[in-house]
């Protein structure tokens, strides 16, 4: 199954490029799921259709819902609650659903969720999610960090079940003086983190498109969003720009070329009409904006990666603005104000960091 991601700073211009493009991709012969991850969930609006939590089927091939976040959230809670059954994590058992906060990101991580049940189901070919917002987007990425952060200060864990000495030495609660079943469900929540935002790499298959005008070509949010997905190691395959050809100067063409960068995205230029109608115009539509052809045109490239050796491509990447150190052998990339930790197995055998920048590349591997 492969995952499309519409975000937009435009709720309404990313909800109406999201719906249709999974109207034409319906009817190109993809069995479609179109999730609104909200919170204004406009899809059911644009469609003068009713949806709720539940996929429902519109059509051959199509069904969209709407993810509400607490319910994605709380069911996940739900079935991670038995686990908890001594130590200090125990007392956890009593936190309810409806006690559970409305963390940054919580919108993408229950996005993930329904891409993951979607994907066991096995009846989907491609999932459409509208939404979340590029900075809700963002936050969820940077949630197994923070996790993992917090877990090794506290308890001194770190990947995977080992325990690192420098990690031991500066734990508040050193993991040594607990039972093990105390620490392994924080554990097993920082590696499912982990493997939901892998779920969204590059190698997944999972792709990201913005929705802009015209003018937001030129404006710093854009690209800032594009830069942080490639640090995060997400793909952004297209920008799509609500607009006519007139309306695009010369130098937005350039920069967004793969003559210029094979990292970034192409554009994809069409005028979209944002008005509510039926599921054929819909589709209409998305044959326009795609001139009738498959929505999966442009690949973006996968640079080769693997355990010591990590490789990403990151749209309009400054090499002055990038900061690299180890810190509790872990790899710390800092771009500008974002921000993201790296583990690279070989460095805690004794291994030598490199890095290298080749264009808009970054390459981190272990000698």
């Amino acid at each position: 199954m492969r995952t499309l991601i519409f975000t937009a700073h435009h709720q309404l211009q990313q909800s109406a490029a999201a719906l249709a493009t999974a109207c034409h991709a319906a009817r190109r012969g993809y069995r479609t799921l179109l999730a609104s991850s909200g919170p204004g969930h406009l899809i059911g609006h644009l469609l003068h259709q009713s949806l709720g939590a539940r996929p429902l089927e519109l059509e051959p091939n199509l069904a969209a819902m709407e993810i509400h976040p607490h319910e994605e959230v709380a069911r996940r809670w739900e079935q991670v609650r038995p686990s908890l059954r001594s130590g200090l994590v125990a007392r956890l058992r009593d936190l309810g659903p409806d006690e559970l906060p409305a963390f940054p990101g919580i919108d993408a991580v229950a996005a993930m969720l329904v891409a993951e049940r979607a994907r066991q189901s096995g009846r989907f070919d491609l999932l459409i999610l509208d939404g979340p917002a590029p900075d809700a987007l963002i936050r969820a990425l940077t949630l197994p960090d923070v996790l993992r952060w917090a877990v090794r200060l506290i308890f001194g864990l770190d990947r995977g079940p080992g325990k690192s000495r420098a990690s031991q030495e500066q734990a508040m609660i050193p993991a040594a003086i607990l039972a093990p079943s105390a620490t392994a469900p924080l554990q097993e929540l920082r590696i499912e983190l982990e493997t939901q935002r892998a779920r969204l790499e590059t190698e997944s298959g999972a792709r990201v498109r913005m929705v802009v005008l015209p003018p937001e070509l030129r404006l710093p949010p854009l690209r800032s969003a594009l830069t942080a997905f490639g640090l995060y190691g997400m793909a952004s395959d297209e920008v799509i720009v609500n607009g006519s050809p007139d309306q695009v100067d010369d130098e937005s063409r350039h920069d967004f070329s793969h003559e210029t960068s094979r990292a970034r995205p192409l554009l994809r230029i069409g005028q979209l009409d944002l008005t509510p109608t039926d599921r054929d115009s819909w589709a209409l539509r998305g044959a326009a904006l795609y001139r009738d052809g498959d929505i999966f045109a442009t690949e973006p490239p996968r640079p080769q990666s693997s355990e010591r050796d990590m490789r990403l491509l990151i749209p309009f990447l400054d090499p002055k603005a990038l900061d690299i150190a180890v810190a509790s052998e872990e790899v710390v990339v800092q771009l500008g104000q974002m921000r993201r930790h790296v583990l690279l197995p070989g460095l805690v055998d004794g291994g030598r960091l490199r890095a290298r920048v080749e264009g808009e590349q970054l390459r981190l591997w272990v000698e």
